[in-house]
């Protein structure tokens, strides 16, 4: 995002004050540690922020620990133009040997107009095993005036030998309030469409955005409908049910945080008394409202142990089949609760 009048460049960040405000420290002191490691779920600002930490370290015209965000340096960077940013990503499913050997020759020089060369490493776990061992090597004898950021969503997504090596800065998912104005001001959507967009987003601008394209919102509350359902069908009706879902969604993964929003508004619903809950919860299964918590919790983790699996490529009409089958006993009474695990 470029600035705009006399935004400073990491203040024009939506969120993560606490990030910006120990990179401002580092800037300040000089220690700039020569690898960095954000980490932080998708969409919530740690390429943006990569770029802009880069510009601040090579501004032409630096003040208060930030750039000028006009000088020749820092529009080059906005430009893609900057021969001392370097941005590695994945080629096909990962980063190969191949680049950080290329990677390696190439800082073999100072940089070439910059204060600093900055390598941003995005989606740093896509890193095959040989190439992070040669990464390693780099890291564990860093040129001078070269600085690693290393993008990532867990920590143990990575080696722990290079998670060691980097200077770790955790990210916030961001505020439904920053989500919602920067909606309205890179998409122009009304203030009602912004503000239920963002509750649904739970902190990432990317999920923001994806649900913003054409009928993601009425699709969710087509899932929702499935859910409050549930309950009514019979079981030829139910594998009927599941059998067109799996075949008909563009992104089952994407249905399954659905389907964990709507069971986490269900459960803060019965522990905290004025939740706002992301999806108006028409009609709860008697069921799942009267159910344990321990019930609930035990679901939740159901559910995210089948998004492992989907990533993990297992069948998807199964693995939404024990999913639809655990929410389903929660209104029947928990008989077939082992189906779960068996179908999947």
């Amino acid at each position: 995002m470029q600035s705009q009048g006399h935004d400073m460049s990491l203040d024009a960040v939506p969120g993560q004050m606490r990030a910006k405000r120990f990179l401002k420290q580092l800037i300040q002191t000089g220690q700039i540690p020569h690898a960095l490691l954000f980490s932080g779920m998708a969409g919530i600002g740690k390429a943006h922020l990569a770029k802009e930490f880069a510009k601040v370290l090579n501004c032409l015209e630096p003040a208060a620990a930030d750039s000028c965000d006009r000088c020749a340096s820092c529009r080059k960077i906005d430009g893609g133009l900057h021969p001392d940013l370097l941005w590695i990503t994945s080629e096909g499913v990962f980063i190969k040997l191949d680049q950080v050997r290329d990677l390696r020759k190439r800082i073999q020089y100072r940089p070439f107009e910059g204060a600093y060369r900055v390598i941003v490493m995005e989606d740093a776990r896509k890193l095959r095993e040989e190439a992070a061992n040669a990464l390693l090597k780099i890291l564990e004898e860093p040129p001078k005036k070269h600085i690693f950021i290393l993008l990532t969503l867990e920590p143990q997504m990575l080696l722990p030998t290079i998670v060691s090596r980097c200077c770790h800065v955790r990210f916030q998912p961001l505020e439904d309030t920053q989500v919602e104005q920067e909606l309205m001001r890179t998409c122009q959507l009304q203030p009602t469409r912004a503000r239920e967009i963002a509750r649904l987003a739970e902190g990432s601008m990317e999920r923001a955005k994806w649900l913003v394209e054409e009928n993601r919102i009425a699709h969710w509350k087509e899932i929702l409908g499935h859910l409050e359902n549930l309950h009514n069908l019979s079981m030829i009706e139910f594998f009927d049910l599941t059998a067109r879902w799996a075949k008909q969604s563009d992104d089952l993964e994407q249905d399954f945080l659905c389907i964990k929003l709507w069971l986490r508004d269900i459960i803060l619903a019965r522990l905290v008394k004025d939740h706002r809950p992301a999806f108006e919860l028409n009609q709860i299964p008697a069921g799942i409202r009267d159910t344990s918590m321990e019930y609930l919790f035990s679901l939740y983790d159901q559910i995210e142990e089948a998004v492992q699996h989907l990533r993990g490529n297992a069948n998807k009409q199964l693995t939404l089949e024990g999913v639809c089958l655990a929410i389903k006993d929660s209104s029947y009474g928990q008989s077939s609760w082992d189906s779960f695990s068996q179908r999947r």
